[in-house]
């Protein structure tokens, strides 16, 4: 009759093969930091990025980092290519999750890395090659349990800007939309009173009274304005992070009966 005893060493011998990321204790799990990475435009580079960040870094376990450029998007890599730097990006600091905002810039012709016209603003096929960079960068930024937060273009109240940043705006939704694990922010209430028109001034945290959001250009944001605009964003940053992200599970080790040719003589000595 085979003994207790060799069985009980084969299933340890068998579970120590298993690869050492699937044997990580929860405590090591969860004290890992967890990194953000912030990218984007003007957005990012001013108070809206610089709130979000520090409130970021202001949280244990959480390490939060930008790369920035204003003036830029996916339209012209010829003067900031969003390709290259997202990829060094990721690569660099392997983050958890990704934040980004961009495309208010984007509202114009469509070059190549050379300056090369491809498509002209307002062109039949303008929107159709927007919409393969857009997926194209989310590619980039991809990579197994990596969530990416895409943050929308806020309304402005401009007509003729807002009529350029409508059509980004559904390109950007789309696209976000339809790459799996990837998130879309709406971020139209945080911008808009209860019928529908455009928040000029709004309570935020460590003033006092109602602050001014935007600047004089209607686009950017005050100090107030941007730390408003983080204080909304936040919950949903949080949110992924907290989030369990979706991936298979390690094959568990199974203990079977040994086969009858297995000589069990050079794993272990047993006396009777």
């Amino acid at each position: 009759m085979e003994n207790p005893l060799v069985r009980v060493l084969m299933c340890l011998v068998l579970l120590s093969a298993v690869p050492s990321w699937a044997r990580e204790s929860q405590e090591e799990l969860v004290s890992k930091p967890r990194t953000v990475l912030l990218l984007g435009d003007s957005l990012i580079v001013t108070s809206f990025g610089e709130s979000l960040e520090e409130r970021l870094n202001g949280q244990p376990g959480i390490h939060a980092v930008r790369r920035a450029k204003s003036s830029t998007g996916l339209a012209r890599p010829d003067f900031f290519d969003w390709m290259q730097v997202g990829r060094e990006e990721v690569e660099r600091h392997r983050p958890d999750l990704v934040v980004v905002i961009m495309g208010g810039n984007d509202g114009q012709g469509l070059t190549d890395g050379q300056g090369k016209a491809k498509a002209q603003w307002g062109a039949a096929d303008w929107s159709a090659m927007y919409r393969q960079r857009v997926d194209d960068f989310l590619r980039v930024l991809a990579a197994p349990g990596r969530r990416v937060l895409w943050v929308e273009l806020p309304v402005t109240g401009l007509p003729r800007f807002e009529r350029k940043l409508g059509i980004i705006r559904a390109i950007l939704r789309e696209a976000v939309s339809a790459q799996g694990g990837a998130v879309h922010l709406d971020t139209r209430p945080f911008f808009t009173d209860a019928k529908g028109q455009l928040l000029k001034e709004a309570p935020v945290e460590g003033f006092r009274k109602p602050m001014r959001l935007r600047m004089e250009d209607g686009v950017h944001f005050t100090l107030a304005g941007g730390r408003y605009f983080a204080s909304k964003v936040h919950p949903e940053v949080s949110r992924l992070l907290n989030e369990p992200v979706e991936a298979p599970p390690p094959e568990p080790a199974v203990c079977r009966e040994p086969e009858s040719n297995l000589s069990l003589v050079p794993l272990v000595f047993i006396q009777p």
